[in-house]
């Protein structure tokens, strides 16, 4: 019955919202593909964006819009950005990353770095690396 499910999920983070036939449902705090990001996830993440020296993207090819936004808004800022996939990213595409530095907007190449590796045995590595580095 609703009431059982109302008490279940009402703190498990789950927002109790009504369909176009006013039924309720439940949806998680999490934006799925297709879904519009919360204006307020945007805002802190834009803040992040803005507060951050460096922004690190791992598998992804950053063709959502908002993934895809908060990378070019670190470029636009100076925020170096690296990226870890296999594969073709959207900044790749349509250049961005790719110019030379100058006052007209074009963005520096320095300002992004791609590793074309895949993430699993990267990150492995990643870790494994720093553990041998923390036992010197």
């Amino acid at each position: 019955d609703m009431e059982s499910c109302n008490n279940l999920y009402a703190d498990n983070g789950l927002e109790n919202i009504k369909n176009a036939n006013q039924q309720p449902f439940y949806k998680t705090d999490v934006v799925f593909f297709g879904d519009s990001v919360p204006r307020h996830r945007v805002y802190l993440s834009n803040a992040a964006v803005d507060a951050t020296d460096g922004l690190l993207c791992i598998g992804t090819s950053l063709a959502v819009h908002s993934a895809f936004r908060l990378a070019k808004r670190a470029i636009g800022r100076g925020v170096p950005v690296a990226i870890l996939n296999v594969g073709e990213t959207r900044l790749e595409r349509e250049g961005l990353g790719v110019g030379t530095g100058n006052e007209d907007g074009a963005i520096s190449k320095s300002l992004v770095t791609k590793v074309e590796s895949p993430i699993g045995p990267t990150l492995r590595e990643v870790v494994n690396i720093l553990e041998r580095m923390e036992e010197l």
